[in-house]
């Protein structure tokens, strides 16, 4: 029988998981080979990812996926951070990883496994990209990512900056950046597995590998993808496509242009990674545009790329300002688990707290705290971002999906192992007798809890008591 044991070893993984496919699994079980890791953890973006565009099946369902191939806890990464740069993608992702204090490293995929290459290019990136170096290079209407490879070229030559040509060596140069700038150089070390079969965004499989963007025009055109993901991704989606519940950018078009023709340019100003140069331009081309393709062409320019104009514009949808990303990550919101990522829940939760420590639930209920103004108003921007995307369907689904859907937990057959009081972690602040003394308050109110309600512990997912989770849950086959 196995059961809780301080002696695992968890890697993290920073993820969007759309869909969850075979190069997926490849990473999982690589990352276990290299490193020895009997835990994986994914940090994955929630209803919006990245690139601007909505995931094409919700968060609950892509998590429920990644936990039935290999992950064994997953937490949302916070809207605001989702529909950020790479950069604060990669920064806000660590700083959840660090938080939770027994993650012991990162895998991420790269064009290159050359590890001491990426870290040099990443010293190279921090050293090189302040105000005064890029200014010049901006002002001339060159996009972040080309002017900063530039300064690379100039000083360190393009053997280092060729690096930066391609998605994934830039995403693992600010996985190490964020590394280094937080301090986590002793906790956290980076695992980099070098990409096998096709290329980020390419159109050529390889094998049963495909890239995202190529399995998403499969399901687009209604071709077959089933070569390229795991059983439970080709049901989800099939299922969610039967019912017109698959989610695209193009179904937005109303939606974006209301909000877009009722904002002004100061309003457009206040959205993140928006500059005054561009509010006009938003501005202007919203009430001239006859279309959502027509907007997209009079916004885009040289300067403007299209992944950035998306992210804008559903950062507006969600009402994210500038300010908001000033402030770290303040929770962890739990989406799916199995008996091991409740040793990693169980772990954190009796680790010593530090400055990233945060409390991780499975319910935003948990986080509704009025003194608490940051949590407060994360909360508003995921469920404000949840009630959105479900516009974006042919089939419109209900608000509130945040509130109403319980998290997917998997019982491994012959595993011991008992889930978290109320499914959550506590991070107290203070002196270490400040922190036991909050953890027996903490203690003696789940004690009182469990009196009040005949021994029944309440939960904050979507089930009645952390039995009935387990109940549903069905077994490894």
């Amino acid at each position: 029988m196995k059961g809780y044991d301080k002696k695992m070893k968890t890697y993290g993984i920073i993820c969007e998981y759309n869909p969850f496919h075979n190069g997926h699994i490849y990473q999982i079980e690589k990352t276990k080979e290299l490193t020895g890791a009997d835990h994986i953890v994914a940090i994955m973006s929630g209803n919006f990812v990245q690139r601007g565009e909505p995931a094409i099946v919700d968060k609950f369902a892509r998590a429920q996926i990644a936990v039935r191939n290999g992950v064994d806890l997953v937490i949302e990464l916070p809207v605001q951070y989702s529909l950020a740069s790479a950069e604060m993608f990669a920064r806000s992702g660590l700083m959840m990883l660090g938080a939770l204090r027994c993650v012991e490293g990162i895998s991420f995929g790269a064009e290159t496994d050359d590890l001491d290459a990426l870290k040099k290019c990443a010293d190279a990136v921090i050293e090189l990209s302040t105000v005064e170096n890029l200014r010049p290079l901006m002002e001339q209407g060159m996009p972040y990512p080309a002017a900063i490879q530039q300064l690379v070229a100039l000083k360190y030559g393009p053997a280092l900056s060729d690096i930066l040509n391609t998605p994934n060596n830039i995403l693992a140069v600010e996985y190490l950046k964020a590394i280094k700038l937080l301090n986590l150089e002793d906790q956290i070390k980076p695992c980099v597995i070098k990409r096998e079969g096709a290329d980020h965004d390419s159109d050529v499989p390889s094998g049963n590998i495909a890239s995202g963007e190529h399995i998403r025009r499969l399901i687009d055109d209604g071709e077959d993808f089933s070569p390229f993901v795991p059983e439970d991704t080709f049901k989800c989606i099939n299922e969610y496509d039967d019912h017109d519940l698959l989610c695209w950018f193009e179904n937005y078009e109303r939606v974006i242009l209301y909000r877009l023709r009722t904002m002004s340019p100061q309003e457009m100003f206040n959205a993140p990674d928006v500059d005054q140069g561009l509010a006009n331009r938003m501005f202007q081309a919203s009430r001239s545009c006859n279309s959502l393709e027509d907007l997209l062409e009079k916004i885009k320019t040289r300067a403007y790329t299209m992944a950035r104009i998306k992210r804008i514009i559903f950062n507006m949808l969600s009402g994210i300002r500038k300010d908001d990303l000033k402030v770290p990550p303040v929770y962890g919101r739990i989406l799916a688990l199995n008996d091991r990522g409740t040793d990693v829940l169980k772990l954190a939760g009796s680790l010593p707290e530090n400055k990233m420590s945060i409390p991780f639930s499975s319910s935003l209920k948990d986080f509704l705290n009025q003194e608490n103004k940051n949590a407060m108003r994360s909360v508003g921007m995921t469920t404000t971002s949840s009630d959105v995307y479900v516009l974006g369907s042919r089939n419109i689904r209900p608000s509130g999906l945040d509130f109403t859907t319980p998290i997917y937990f998997n019982k491994i057959e012959g595993f011991v192992s008992e889930l978290p009081a109320d499914l959550k972690t506590t991070a107290h602040a203070g002196t270490p007798e400040e922190v036991a003394a909050a953890r027996e308050a903490d203690r003696l109110e789940h004690e009182r809890k469990l009196a009040e309600n005949g021994g029944i512990s309440m939960t904050t997912g979507g089930a009645d008591t952390a039995e009935e989770l387990k109940e549903e849950a069905p077994t490894e086959e």
